[in-house]
């Protein structure tokens, strides 16, 4: 590697990571303004050269140009979700409304491309990032928080909440989704109920399936609880085995909306009546199916506005951005419960 030619001021040039990483200045560059373009191994080595040296990529107006516009980084972990894509839609229409340039990056549940994702926004030089982690487990701590802390960005945490520096979250109460789904089902002629959740050690998880028991305590229901993945495809697989050992649950809660897909997917598969129509079991679902009732399966369901949970958290980071505090709040927010009929 060749040695870095800085100034004598220590700033790290364009110039600098070119030569260490023997590329053209125009290839850094693009790395940072489009990415597209490169090579993605070459991509990524200039990008951890530049981490490593310490470069911070120019942009136009600087942060005390009273006419330039905030930027706004958000960093989604499965935008194919269409829970975490109604969320990024919601900060991009927010951002045109208060004048703020909003990046939206997915990370697609990898924690290479998480941190490559926020280093390419820190390198970027955006004032804030609003930022929902891939893991749901509090002691989940990357090392590019403190990156984001020397870099004196505003990060607010959304949906998952961990214990590493932020100014303040938007969080659901995941305790009282399990509780209201719990109450629903108590009050169905059920007998066998199957849940089908996320890891164990989640505090997602730990709080739904917490507020589930709390419920359904006391009543005749035979539980049973599956850990397994947030995803799709690990639900599906399971309760494909599942469904060939008798005696079946005549109800299932799937903990999330791509989790009941999964369940949708193996009944299917195993040619069975579908959960929530003649001869299927009940089906409750926490967070909601987008749109499920245009294909004629309106399950009910614990749904969250959205649109709410975005204003919250583009509220801490203006409210960072005008004090430059960095101890924002914590807010919690409730879900309603969504019976098969209601429109809304």
């Amino acid at each position: 590697m060749a040695k870095p030619t800085s100034t004598g001021t220590g700033r790290i040039r364009l110039k600098d990571v070119a030569v260490a990483a023997g590329v053209s200045p125009i290839t850094v560059s693009r790395a940072f303004s489009a990415p597209g373009q490169l090579h993605p191994q070459t991509r990524q080595r200039v990008l951890e050269l530049a981490r490593t040296m310490g470069y911070m990529a120019k942009r136009g107006p600087t942060k005390n140009d009273a006419n330039r516009r905030p930027v706004i980084g958000v960093i989604n972990p499965q935008l194919n979700n269409p829970y975490f894509h109604e969320l990024a839609c919601a900060f991009s229409q927010l951002g045109e409304m208060r004048r703020m340039d909003v990046l939206i990056m997915d990370s697609h549940d990898s924690p290479a491309q998480e941190e490559a994702a926020v280093d390419r926004l820190i390198a970027c030089g955006v004032d804030g990032i609003i930022l929902t982690v891939i893991s749901a487990d509090m002691r989940y701590q990357p090392a590019y928080f403190e990156r984001l802390e020397r870099a004196n960005i505003a990060v607010i945490l959304v949906d998952r909440e961990v214990t590493a520096p932020h100014y303040g979250g938007v969080y659901i109460d995941n305790l009282d989704c399990g509780y209201q789904a719990g109450t629903w089902m108590k009050g169905q002629p059920v007998e066998r109920l199957l849940i089908l959740s996320g890891p164990s050690d989640s505090l997602v998880t730990i709080g739904r399936v917490s507020g589930l028991r709390e419920a359904l305590a006391g009543s005749h229901i035979a539980l049973e609880v599956h850990y397994g993945d947030f995803s799709m495809v690990p639900a599906e697989h399971f309760l494909n085995e599942r469904l060939g050992r008798p005696p079946l649950p005549d109800a299932l809660i799937g903990i999330n909306n791509q989790i009941t897909l999964g369940i949708l997917a193996a009944y299917r598969r195993a040619g069975l009546p579908l959960p929530e129509q003649p001869g299927g079991p009940r089906l409750f679902c926490i967070d909601g199916i987008a749109r499920a009732e245009l294909l004629g399966v309106d399950i009910p369901s614990i749904r969250h506005d959205l649109v709410t949970m975005a204003t919250q958290a583009m509220d801490l980071v203006e409210d960072a951005l005008q004090s430059g505090s960095r101890q924002g709040a914590r807010q919690v927010v409730r879900g309603h419960l969504h019976l098969p009929g209601e429109t809304s």
